[in-house]
């Protein structure tokens, strides 16, 4: 995943230097690997919680968070609770803590996925530039350079809401 990224600074660098055709290309290819990064990022914690959720397609996963993720972790918490073994406050902060998690990763990846079916299939929707960076369908790679930053942010939030429920 870090990999990507870096190849995205390069490139996102590499379209700042250039003018035209290959300024576009490049900035679309940096795009690209800075929604790659994150959707990666994004499978490995799906792949952590279950396995059979690392192989979804990408259009899937938004709904996938908000709704069957999170749904294992509100059953998960309420079971606890009826058990005695989570008390019920603790219990509704998880669940809220993994609500807006679920959430904005889930905002996050619909914004970047948009961006990269730009990116890719879109040449008509061309790649501006200013003095600040380069846009694309109104995002900035300045915004593409932090989905990584954001959904690491949220995943840890998951991971700690579900090492504490033993998910994993």
């Amino acid at each position: 995943m870090a990999g990507l990224y870096r190849v995205a600074e390069h490139l996102s660098a590499r379209a700042r230097a250039l003018v035209g055709e290959d300024a576009d290309a490049f900035g679309r290819s940096a795009l690209n690997r800075y929604y790659y990064a994150t959707y990666l990022t994004v499978r490995d914690l799906l792949a952590q919680i279950d396995g059979a959720w690392e192989k979804e397609a990408h259009k899937n996963i938004p709904a996938l968070l908000e709704g069957a993720v999170l749904k294992r972790i509100k059953n998960t918490a309420r079971q606890l609770w009826k058990r005695g073994a989570l008390e019920e406050s603790r219990e509704r902060t998880l669940i809220a803590q993994a609500n807006a998690a679920s959430s904005a990763i889930a905002s996050v990846l619909r914004s970047a996925y948009a961006v990269r079916v730009a990116a890719d299939y879109e040449p008509s929707h061309k790649v501006v530039f200013d003095s600040a960076g380069f846009r694309l369908v109104e995002h900035t790679d300045a915004e593409a350079r932090n989905w990584t930053t954001r959904v690491e942010r949220q995943k840890g939030i998951l991971m700690s809401v579900s090492k504490e429920l033993g998910i994993v």
